[in-house]
């Protein structure tokens, strides 16, 4: 069964891509077969960091119906054992996802002959991106030490919870209700707590409350820290798991630790990815690291989220600006 791992981050800037391409090729090259594809629709550009062209057909072809599979849509990449799966480079400004596309990705991407299946989400928490986000219980978030860039990872993983919960009831449920009036609430100024919510869901409907409460018990993201410049830099990391459990009364993990470098720069500028360039940089090595962490972890599909109705009218708007009241 293949492992799903989506990468994400909270705003752009973060050194995302870097990671999510130098982590395939690293797994690839401890003789796992991965499979790299660039969810950043709307902003496709993984296949420049891999030294590929823009001429292949990509999960846009698919969205549009031009491909019934993901099978053509796979592409050698010149390191053993990896594949790639382009975004929508060739449709720019692809549409929102319906449902039932999203769940035919969904089902592609388990049905894909591969241990690994790395996701390159874009960046924000628009739903399409929160939804692919949460098809494991552990997806992977990429933040840098900087204040704003925590504050960000925090406020990401803080619509992911919200998202996570709601998908836990069925459309026009009453504790869906009761979450809308949440958010309503929170858009208005009022201030709220996350875990007072699903303490007054699991009062008021007690059996769906408490199997929602159980099932985000199960939800532990996991972070890569990039971008560091010392050792002083994991305090920050310290911050945002305190703050992730105080808040949202999430536990997470911290997967790996990776120093900023300008090799990385070079490596987009000459397209070819310092993990196969220089497999001996200080980046590659701690993101080593990070690889063999996760290969002590198994990212199965999350099958626990009700799935009969999307939440929201717009897939592409942003919870974050919903939620910006809320704590």
């Amino acid at each position: 069964m293949v492992n799903i791992l989506p990468i994400a981050s909270g705003k752009g800037g973060v050194g995302k891509s870097a990671i999510a391409v130098n982590l395939a090729i690293l797994l690839a090259q401890k003789g796992k077969k991965v499979v790299l594809i660039d969810f950043d629709l709307g902003g496709a550009n993984l296949h420049t960091l891999l030294g590929l062209k823009n001429n292949h057909t990509g999960l846009g072809n698919f969205i549009y119906k031009q491909e019934t599979s993901f099978a053509p849509l796979l592409q050698e990449t010149g390191v053993p054992n990896l594949q790639f799966i382009a975004g929508d480079c060739l449709f720019p400004g692809t549409p929102n996802m319906s449902f039932f596309i999203k769940r035919k990705m969904v089902k592609e991407i388990e049905a894909l002959d591969a241990d690994y299946a790395i996701l390159d989400l874009g960046g924000g928490t628009t739903y399409n991106t929160l939804d692919f986000y949460l098809l494991t219980y552990n997806s992977i978030l990429v933040t840098s030490p900087e204040l704003t860039s925590i504050l960000n990872a925090y406020s990401f993983l803080k619509s992911a919870a919200y998202r996570f919960l709601i998908r836990q009831f069925k459309a026009k449920s009453p504790e869906r209700a009761m979450i809308d009036d949440y958010v309503n609430n929170s858009a208005a100024g009022a201030e709220s707590s996350f875990v007072a919510l699903v303490d007054e869901i699991c009062r008021q409907y007690p059996a769906s409350g408490e199997k929602a409460r159980q099932e985000l018990l199960k939800y532990r993201p996991q972070v890569i820290l990039n971008m560091g410049k010392s050792t002083q830099d994991l305090e920050m990391a310290r911050r945002l798991r305190s703050l992730v459990w105080n808040k949202l009364n999430i536990a997470m993990d911290f997967v790996g630790f990776t120093p900023k470098d300008e090799a990385i720069e070079l490596a987009v500028a000459t397209r070819k990815p310092v993990a196969v360039s220089n497999p001996q940089n200080p980046f590659v090595v701690h993101l080593n690291s990070a690889a063999d962490r996760i290969l002590l972890h198994t990212y199965q599909f999350n099958e626990n989220l009700e799935d009969s109705e999307f939440f929201g009218n717009n897939e592409n708007q942003d919870i974050e600006e919903l939620l910006k009241n809320s704590f």
